[in-house]
């Protein structure tokens, strides 16, 4: 009869350093020799004893299956090598009593047979499993600790790596915090969806799949803040981190947007065609689905048209789309130069009142700001003091974040924000005044730009007419009011009716002369 030894270590540092594997097999192999035992064969690996979904046990598990007629027993150094989980360990010493197979520990030896030593045993497996639950507690505490002093402990995102703050191993940007830069601000834009961004991406060094980029731009970890796990009953939550944040709060909410679909902007489609450039914008009369674009080959040429993808086989020439679409939608934006004027100047006028007060505004949101921080530092107090339950503390504490998050936002926007030189917007307004010339000159680019600028929502259209749902509503507005003041001015003020020019309108007065 044959003997099997297994040795383990759960840490590199254990496989060289104090109860190596190295020590365990040394011991092992002296005790057999001693004891005159002839050996089958040794299993060793380097894994947790917290269950026994370990590589190298499964294989002794078969290997003494397989060989249980000639296999005695199978030894170890002591019990802690053996498992750290009581339940689990019974449940293996019974399956390999089963077999005919007896565990023992060389240093820690029990006669199984005397029932007796059933209490010595477990007491030498639960020892071990208690030493494990106090290290998780002692780890998990330690972990709670560090995010509430906001080190980042979790997997390093991309655009990171290891950084040590003191005490406390947390993250900083390292050389792809750019191209994250990059790419929240492609996103932001929301003119292209964000699988297309991705792959554009992916050529400059970004890897991840679908879900990941996903995941990236929901991360909150790229504002500079750290994720405080759930712990007992206190609920998960946001704070500031120790690591340097790479997305400004207005870009990064701009992304939420678009994830969430609340950005309006349109978007254009995702493969570019320069003869479909109202592909994307055009929604069917019949059924209401968008419309796509194709190319059709026959008479010797191509064929751009426009078509449902439903049953009912709307399909419009893209040269008559363009046509009507130039006739009556562009044709009809037109706007007075005298109200262009008077828009420039409402406009340099509003933008230095809106910048004059900047100074002040700035001020009032650094007090509110104060204001909040002083807020969560008074709840923080009165959570020391047992005054207020942890979920209140959560509550109120999630309640002045999100303010404080927000201004915070406004007061670097308004930091930020420059005002508009009068050249660019006259240039501005003088492209508003030529908006139909503008379209018909530009590239595919301008095109669908423009687009997303003029039409909030699609255009309906058919094969004899066009039409749109919704306007910008600066641009209609200042059509509507040119069309009145060009009525006014083709007013006469005098009907004319063969009398002298002298005498008084047709009024409830009665004639004089």
């Amino acid at each position: 009869m044959k003997t099997i030894l297994y040795t383990r270590v759960s840490t590199d540092e254990q496989a060289t350093k104090g109860h190596g594997r190295d020590l365990q097999s040394e011991v092992l192999n002296k005790y057999c020799e001693i004891k005159n035992i002839e050996i089958a064969k040794e299993f060793t690996e380097d894994y947790s004893a917290k269950n026994f979904n370990r590589p190298e046990w499964k294989k002794l598990e078969i290997y003494v299956k397989a060989n249980r007629k000639d296999i005695k027993q199978v030894l170890f150094t002591k019990w802690d090598r053996f498992s750290r989980n009581l339940e689990e360990s019974m449940r293996v010493i019974r399956k390999f009593r089963n077999w005919g197979v007896e565990l023992n520990a060389v240093e820690q030896p029990l006669d199984m047979s005397i029932p007796t030593n059933k209490v010595m045993l477990s007491l030498f497996l639960i020892m071990p499993e208690v030493e494990n639950d106090e290290i998780s507690r002692r780890t998990k505490d330690g972990l709670y600790k560090a995010t509430k002093d906001g080190a980042w402990v979790g997997r390093v995102p991309f655009g990171y790596k290891r950084h040590k703050f003191g005490k406390y191993a947390s993250i900083e940007p390292n050389k792809y915090h750019k191209l994250v830069y990059d790419i929240f601000l492609e996103v932001s834009l929301g003119l292209r969806p964000s699988e297309v961004i991705r792959r554009d991406f992916k050529k400059r060094g970004y890897k991840g799949c679908k879900q990941s980029f996903y995941n990236l731009l929901k991360n909150k970890v790229y504002l500079g803040m750290t994720k405080v796990p759930e712990y007992k009953k206190d609920d998960t939550y946001w704070i500031d981190g120790l690591h340097d944040a790479i997305i400004d709060t207005v870009t990064f909410n701009k992304v939420q947007d678009v994830l969430e679909g609340r950005n309006r902007n349109a978007k254009p489609p995702s493969k570019k065609n320069e003869v479909l450039p109202l592909r994307g914008f055009l929604e069917c009369e019949c059924c209401g689905s968008s419309l796509t674009g194709s190319i059709s080959k026959g008479n010797g040429g191509d064929y751009a048209y426009y078509h449902c993808r439903k049953t009912c086989k709307n399909r419009i020439s893209a040269v008559s789309a363009e046509l009507m679409f130039k006739n009556e939608v562009l044709d009809s934006i037109n706007v007075n130069d005298n109200i262009l004027e008077l828009y420039k100047e409402i406009i340099i006028d509003m933008q230095k009142n809106k910048l004059g007060n900047k100074i002040k505004t700035m001020n009032q949101i650094k007090i509110k700001i104060d204001e909040t921080s002083a807020k969560i530092e008074n709840t923080e107090d009165k959570l020391a003091k047992d005054e207020i339950s942890s979920e209140v503390f959560n509550r109120i504490t999630k309640r002045y974040e999100e303010d404080l998050m927000s201004l915070k936002a406004e007061y670097e926007w308004l930091k930020g924000a420059t005002g508009i030189s009068k050249n660019i917007i006259e240039q501005a307004l003088k492209a508003l005044k030529n908006i139909p010339q503008f379209y018909h000159n530009g590239n595919f680019e301008t095109k669908t730009s423009l687009l997303g600028l003029l039409i909030p929502k699609k255009l309906i259209i058919s094969k004899s007419k066009c039409r749109t749902k919704e306007q910008n509503i600066v641009i209609e507005l200042l059509g509507r009011v040119s069309k009145a003041c060009g009525k006014l001015d083709n007013k006469k003020a005098i009907i004319s009716d063969g009398l002298s020019n002298m005498a008084p309108p047709l009024g409830l007065e009665p004639r004089t002369l």
